[in-house]
């Protein structure tokens, strides 16, 4: 059962049972892309950190489903409506985007009801108040897009009050694959780290976004942490990345 069919007050009973772990602001947050009752656990401890925190903008970023010529697709919907409300784009940051680069488009091939950016609305419209979202798309894996990407948005957002959310499926990884993840994130061999998830091997669907958030962390010298999946349990993806001494109350 897809989070898009639960009730506010069951999200917020489900936020209830977590307490805020994660005492520095977090810039970025590392999410399986769609929420449903197996994952919904896993989504109310992470997003639980977010309790008591401010952003004007939160920025959405997942894999396009196929293949398309626009390599950084940008729906041009002047807002999402969730069961809970409706939540207004951000469209004059959708213009900078576009004004940054060449590869960044404003187009709906990508747009369809599931995309991720719905389950992650229905988290943050109960942690979060009053803020605008954009949504970005990436169709293609070469290290030449993802670091443009990740270009674009450290130059547009380094000193705006935003939160990056990355959206991937990690059902096919395991706790060995996302602790190599870990390891060349913390040793910052990057080009290990992406020859890793272009072969597949890492068990990462939607490995541009999640490249993305990795260098874009690197890029504003923030520390990263992958939750690594129990035994037994379903490997869902679960990480953040803060700045090591910046306190989330100090906004």
């Amino acid at each position: 059962m897809s989070i898009t069919s639960f009730s506010r007050d069951q999200i917020l009973d489900g936020l209830k049972r977590y307490e805020p772990t994660i005492t520095n602001r977090l810039r970025i947050l590392f999410v399986q892309d769609h929420i449903d009752a197996d994952s919904f656990d896993q989504a109310c401890s992470l997003y639980s950190n977010l309790k008591g925190a401010s952003y004007d903008d939160v920025i959405i970023i997942e894999k396009f489903q196929g293949s398309y010529d626009k390599l950084l697709p940008m729906v041009s919907n002047d807002g999402f409506e969730t069961p809970l409300g409706r939540v207004e784009a951000n469209d004059a940051l959708r213009n900078d985007f576009c004004d940054e680069d060449d590869d960044f488009f404003i187009d709906d091939a990508g747009y369809r009801e599931n995309m991720a950016v719905y389950d992650q609305l229905m988290m943050l419209q109960c942690v979060l108040s009053d803020f605008k979202v954009l949504s970005i798309q990436v169709v293609d894996m070469r290290t030449s897009i993802i670091r443009e990407l990740t270009s674009a948005i450290a130059e547009l957002m380094r000193d705006r009050n935003a939160l990056i959310i990355i959206c991937a499926d990690a059902a096919a990884s395991d706790a060995e694959k996302l602790g190599k993840l870990q390891a060349a994130i913390d040793e910052r061999t990057f080009s290990r780290l992406m020859n890793y998830l272009n072969t597949g091997d890492a068990g990462i669907n939607g490995a541009g976004p999640f490249a993305t958030g990795v260098l874009l962390a690197d890029n504003w010298e923030l520390d990263t942490c992958l939750n690594l999946p129990e035994n037994g349990t379903n490997t869902m993806l679960s990480g953040h990345s803060c700045l090591h001494k910046y306190e989330k109350n100090s906004l």
